[in-house]
Order: C-alpha cells, then structure tokens, then sequence
C-alpha cells in the first residue's frame, strides 16, 4: 500500500511540476543595455525607437554607475518581445548633442537583448 502511495505521489507531482512546449520560465534579473561614456558627463539623454519615433528616458535621468548610461532596459521589453528594432541613444552636454550612436535591440518574452551597437564613446571635455 505504501508502495502505490509513492508511486501515486511521483505521478501526481511528475504532472504538476511538469513544463509543456509553451510555458515560459524567466529569470528574475531586470536586464538593459548601456553604453558607457567616457571623458565628460551626459546632462541629458534619451533614446528614440527609429520605427515608431517613441521616445524612451531613464526615470532616475542618471548614468546607472555614473558614466555608463542605459540605452534601453526590460521595462521596455513587452513593447518589443519577439521582434528586433533600431534604437538611436542621443546624449547631450549642456544642451549641446555629443553623442548619437543607433542600437539594434531586441527582445523575447524575458528580456532585451542588444544586437549590435557600440559599447563605449569618448566625448572631449570642451
């Protein structure tokens, strides 16, 4: 009897904790793609998704650790899952445009994951 119960058991959990073809598992780290600026600190900067023109700003308005800056992030992500798209980083010193680099990003169901585009600018410092 106690032999069937586990047996029962294994089944009965070997259903319940069993994935089909189209369930989804994510991770819950929160990812995004940076570029990293050296040589003078960005005032202001944005990125605009070229297809649609949205327009995409980090809510804090700072570099993440200081001088590497977020071009896109996976709050973005359900905007863009299962599909790619250019981006265009813009960074600015006091109002004056010192960095446009354009981005390839792209999503799944997680998380956006960057193509192509530069890791890191130098901007001078006048």
């Amino acid at each position: 009897m106690k032999k069937l119960i586990y047996i029962s058991l294994f089944f009965f959990s070997l259903v319940l904790f069993s994935c089909t073809k189209n369930e989804i598992n994510c991770t819950m780290e929160f990812r995004s793609v940076g570029i990293t600026i050296t040589g003078d600190s960005l005032t202001k900067f944005y990125t605009i998704r070229n297809s649609n023109h949205d327009t995409i700003r980090n809510s804090s308005g700072i570099g993440i650790f200081g001088n590497i800056y977020p071009v896109l992030d996976d709050n973005y992500q359900h905007k863009l899952v299962n599909t790619q798209d250019y981006f265009t980083f813009y960074g600015f010193v006091n109002d004056s445009l010192k960095v446009k680099e354009v981005f390839e990003i792209k999503a799944d169901y997680c998380h956006v994951e960057k193509i192509s585009g530069k890791d890191e600018v130098h901007i001078s410092h006048k």
